[in-house]
């Protein structure tokens, strides 16, 4: 693991933020294409840039907290500067929401920003789950007993800004992989024609249910009827892209001039 990658005096460079911002910097240059491409002004993207960074970092800081709500009120000034303990689903939905209203403030339609969005969304979180793997921030999942079928999984974090010994299970590596996968899916659907809003609904289905999954073998504590706080708005993200894909199916069928 490589938490810090360099570090001189005051100044230090961490393999989380490296990645991280690796994943804005070609999310961007993605989303900038799909902009060009749709004739849609590119500039859009750098507003949404300017607003979707900071406020990923403030939302991902603040879910996190909320989620350990008691481990804040012992050491508040430890988890606030603490370089781990982000949660990504709240720096997407605080940048989602921020995002939307400078959308709306252009002009443009905004679902189909979201769609073009989309693919660039899901290669910018498949950088960050690496970047929590090679920090090693404490995302990883539960303890596997010694031989256990799924053993060869193990994976320890010796080093990590959250260090373990112990092999565990490497969730960030399985969502990088998922998000590469759904990345793929939605490179390869984008050139349907298909009316604006399907292909972001269709990623936060595929974005929602493998992380619904996956917090089953994560550390997270439980938030409601024995789900984490993640599995509670992955389902919550799935649930709205299928209701919005089903909209939009019967909005088409019930239009005379779509048949």
């Amino acid at each position: 693991m490589y938490p810090i990658l360099f570090q001189y005096k005051m100044i230090s460079i961490g393999g989380y933020g490296v990645m991280l911002g690796l994943g804005f910097y070609l999310a961007f240059l993605l989303f900038e294409r799909e902009l060009k491409l749709r004739n849609i002004d590119p500039e859009l993207a750098y507003k949404i840039l300017l607003v979707a960074i900071p406020c990923g970092i403030i939302g991902s800081k603040v879910f996190h907290i909320l989620e350990h709500w008691d481990e804040f009120l012992q050491y508040p000034m430890e988890m606030i500067f603490s370089g781990a303990g982000l949660s990504a689903y709240g720096g997407f939905l605080l940048a989602f929401i921020v995002s939307y209203f400078v959308i709306r403030k252009s002009g443009v339609s905004v679902l189909t920003i979201f769609d073009a969005a989309s693919p660039a969304m899901a290669l910018g979180y498949c950088f960050g789950r690496f970047g929590c793997h090679v920090a090693g921030d404490g995302c990883y999942g539960i303890l596997i007993k010694p031989y256990h079928i799924m053993q060869f999984f193990g994976t320890s974090y010796p080093n990590g800004i959250v260090p373990t010994s112990q092999p565990v299970y490497p969730t960030p590596l399985f969502e990088v992989y998922f998000s590469f996968v759904v990345f793929g899916i939605l490179m390869q659907l984008r050139r349907k024609e298909w009316p604006a809003g399907k292909l972001f609904f269709l990623y936060l289905i595929l974005n929602g249910l493998p992380r619904f999954l996956v917090e089953f073998i994560r550390t997270n504590p439980e938030m409601i009827l024995g789900l984490t706080q993640a599995q509670v708005i992955g389902f919550f993200l799935a649930i709205t892209g299928a209701a919005g894909i089903i909209l939009l199916h019967r909005t088409q069928t019930g239009n005379p001039a779509s048949k």
